[in-house]
């Protein structure tokens, strides 16, 4: 569960700004939030919609979470740059590193896990055990100006001896750009794997056009993913009759297999992973073995008004809002289907998309995932969701870029409106902010 995040010196954010699931005064849709808020149990919302005129950072929000994830989960090599990007528009921070923290519930523990990087190496790290009254440092690592690394391991506890030595020996071999994070993790050290594990499998993410890379889904099996398309299709009224995944052992270089499966080598279970551009999916068991299937769908012929045959369809064939939703797929049947905590952040919910679908995909994650710890971010430019019945106010953000460049981020909590009032009528009138300022015509020379 995300409870937290902030960020520093990265894209268009300059100064540090703090994204936050913690649940403010609304009393409306009481429903929405997890959690008691006695003792360490915060109160976290369930859903976020951030808002905002094109380049004014939404995009770039995600992009400072994900390059988290990379960061924890992907290991990079020995001499390469870590891939950074700091504030560009003030060359005095350009030499200064951009800094990331996460707040995160594992489970029933709460934690605060961080790090500040440059282009050479990760300066700072630190993870916390967050308490009800108090917070525990687990480890602190430095790096100095030569590259060598040091860790005070702080409240840690030892359950033997000999595993303070190891901790000091990985502590020594850990790379200037490698987080201590994951050389815990690559040397099999259980102290921190609930962590590791939130971003490795419980953070998902959803760009607007994964077409360019892999995207690993919320399923297991062929079968498992056949059965749950056929929900979206029955759920969105597709027009379509089926779906099926064609068994095709040459669809991609079997080097290109051989090095997705030795990514997932460290888990001990099954993984599906969508590969856009060639509507295929790729599946790893746990014993490593790789097959590959085609997406299809299946439509009727008619012939006179009666049923005759079946016509198979790929992917591309559909229009281009089918297969958003079939993109989509995975992030909606994982936030419903009981998976546990999952937080699937979805960068653009309404491109290519009718307005009255965008609104659905909410509504029927709100409304049918009360008991569940899941948690829905999106971004989008669909007003039609600044719907105080459909969301609460501590559940809309707002991200506006100034005449400088810098991007400030923040809630409509911060107005309070009344629960009467019409949020969406007064954010298109530029009551909120974060709106584009459309010019008049006659500006253009060629209007001239």
């Amino acid at each position: 569960m995300l409870i937290r995040f902030t960020v520093e010196n990265f894209l268009s954010f300059k100064d540090e700004v703090e994204f936050s699931m913690v649940a403010g005064l609304p009393r409306k849709h009481k429903e929405h939030v997890i959690g008691t808020g006695r003792g360490k149990d915060v109160r976290t919302l369930k859903t976020a919609i951030l808002y905002g005129a094109n380049a004014a950072g939404k995009s770039n929000l995600i992009k400072a979470m994900a390059f988290v994830q990379r960061m924890v989960v992907a290991s990079l090599d020995d001499k390469q740059s870590i891939p950074v990007t700091p504030f560009r528009l003030d060359n005095s921070m350009r030499n200064q590193p951009s800094r990331f923290e996460f707040e995160i519930r594992c489970g029933s523990t709460a934690y605060i896990y961080g790090f500040e990087a440059d282009s050479k190496q990760v300066r700072s790290e630190w993870l916390s055990e967050l308490r009800p009254s108090s917070e525990a440092m687990l480890f602190e690592r430095r790096t100095d100006s030569e590259g060598k690394t040091s860790v005070d391991l702080g409240k840690l506890s030892f359950t033997a001896e000999h595993d303070l030595g190891f901790m000091k020996y990985i502590e020594t071999g850990t790379r200037e750009n490698e987080l201590y994070l994951k050389k815990t993790i690559l040397n099999r050290v259980e102290y921190f794997k609930d962590v590791y594990e939130w971003f490795d499998d419980s953070l998902r993410f959803v760009f607007p056009n994964p077409r360019s890379g892999i995207v690993e889904t919320s399923h297991k099996t062929h079968i498992e993913f056949e059965s749950d398309s056929r929900d979206i299709i029955e759920l969105f009224d597709l027009g379509i009759e089926n779906v099926k995944l064609e068994s095709s052992e040459s669809l991609l270089p079997n080097l290109l297999l051989q090095d997705i499966a030795d990514m997932h080598h460290e888990r001990d279970q099954d993984v599906a992973i969508q590969f856009p551009s060639q509507n295929v999916y790729i599946f790893v068991s746990a014993n490593k073995d790789v097959s590959t299937r085609k997406f299809m769908t299946v439509h009727k012929v008619l012939d006179d008004g009666l049923e005759v045959d079946e016509e198979d369809f790929e992917l591309s064939d559909e229009s281009d809002g089918t297969q958003r939703l079939f993109e989509l797929s995975s992030a909606m049947l994982g936030l419903l289907g009981g998976n546990g905590d999952r937080v699937y952040i979805i960068d653009e919910l309404d491109r290519r998309l009718h307005p009255r679908i965008t609104k659905h995909i909410v509504d029927i994650f709100l409304k049918n995932s009360a008991n569940q710890a899941s948690q829905m971010i999106v971004t989008t430019h669909e007003s039609s969701l600044l719907d105080l019945d459909l969301v609460r106010r501590d559940e809309i953000w707002f991200v506006e870029k100034n005449s400088e460049g810098i991007s400030t981020l923040y809630s409509l909590e911060e107005y309070a409106p009344r629960y009467d009032v019409d949020v969406q009528k007064g954010y298109l009138q530029g009551r909120y902010g974060a709106i584009p300022i459309v010019p008049s015509y006659n500006v253009l020379e060629w209007a001239r």
